[in-house]
């Protein structure tokens, strides 16, 4: 029946060019504010290369969730190469994970490796395994959540809804439980920094409902977390735009429209109805883009767990400003309360406010 109803190829042009993105709309939601200089790490971000950030993690105990490959991977290493005393690496698959904390430890062989299996929507296993890790390595300062999954490129009155409910709750869900069973223990050490990794894509509304949503709610919830906790316990928290970059996110639909073997864990489903152009939906909208370096996130990320950017607590990043943009407009993003997610209600008056 889906095929009859949905599989013309009048249908497939249709949806091909309500998903024909615009890369400046996807990736510059900021406008010409703050220019999108990088596609890469730099020396202001990168520990390999600047003393200051090389060390700018000393002592400090990370977690990062979704670490098994490409940006969480990527994040991994360069919290190590900052310094940090202990990183749990924490993934879907257990050999991921694994790898990554072999990585990490190869970059360092002082740093403290911890690796698990890990269902981010699953809040039992997610306070076990925080629990596991504070009681092993002492504070939590560091909390990256970067679990995700991709939506299906489909209109929403075409999508399936397991799929579209299994992207919202990976990144709605995972970020509650994992800052909900972080948020004890950095509460009682009146210190902390958690990360969302977000997308510009919750700032558009060109299909992809799922994913939208579920990123835009990680921007909010990273503001709900700041107004609650900031003043009072000293935990900053923070939502960012890691990039377009190459990883699985992409390259599963690449090998699907291009009739290349899927693998057996592919995001794109057998026996669902549509993911063929779904997946042709999102290959034909990605395909032409310039990808970014995960580095590029890694570099952010490392800033963020650093501090130096503690004043953007609450707030939205992007991970190819340079920092330096950031620090120069420090003054007017908190005047002019720039960087959120706010109702317009006239030219003067915008809700809700978010006082640093």
């Amino acid at each position: 029946m889906y095929q009859t109803q949905y599989g013309s190829h009048e249908c497939a042009q249709t949806i091909f060019r309500l998903f024909k993105l615009d890369r400046n709309e996807m990736s510059n939601p900021l406008g010409n504010r703050f220019a999108r200089d990088q596609h890469d790490c730099y020396y202001a971000t990168d520990p390999r290369l600047n003393e200051d950030v090389k060390t700018s993690l000393l002592g400090k105990n990370a977690i990062v969730i979704g670490a098994g490959r490409g940006i969480g991977r990527a994040c991994c290493e360069f919290l190590v190469l900052a310094g940090v005393k202990s990183i749990a690496c924490l993934a879907l698959e257990a050999t991921e994970a694994q790898e990554t904390a072999g990585i990490c430890h190869d970059l360092s062989s002082n740093v403290q490796v911890f690796s698990a299996a890990l269902d981010v929507r699953d809040f039992v296993a997610v306070e076990k395994l925080v629990a596991e890790i504070h009681s092993q390595f002492g504070l939590i300062e560091i909390l990256l959540m970067n679990a995700g999954r991709p939506p299906q490129f489909l209109p929403t009155s075409l999508t399936d809804p397991d799929i579209w409910w299994q992207t919202v709750s990976v990144s709605m869900k995972g970020a509650y439980n994992a800052a909900r069973a972080v948020l004890p223990v950095m509460q009682k050490q009146k210190e902390g920094r958690i990360i969302f990794t977000s997308s510009s894509g919750a700032h558009t509304n060109i299909g992809m409902s799922s994913y939208v949503l579920a990123k835009l709610s990680q921007v909010r919830f990273a503001e709900i977390l700041h107004v609650e906790n900031c003043q009072s316990y000293g935990i900053r928290t923070f939502a960012f735009n890691p990039g377009c970059v190459r990883t699985r996110f992409f390259t599963d639909f690449e090998d699907k429209s291009l009739g290349r073997e899927v693998p057996q864990d592919s995001y794109v489903a057998k026996d669902v109805p549509l993911e063929d152009i779904s997946a042709r939906n999102a290959y034909t909208a990605l395909k032409d883009q310039h990808f970014d370096s995960p580095y590029m996130a890694a570099g952010l990320v490392t800033v963020l767990a650093s501090g130096k950017l503690d004043f953007m607590s609450g707030r939205y990043l992007d991970a190819a400003v340079d920092v330096k943009h950031y620090l120069e407009s420090r003054n007017d993003i908190l005047k002019k309360d720039l960087c959120r997610v706010r109702l317009v209600l006239d030219h003067t008056e915008l809700i809700p406010h978010c006082d640093n």
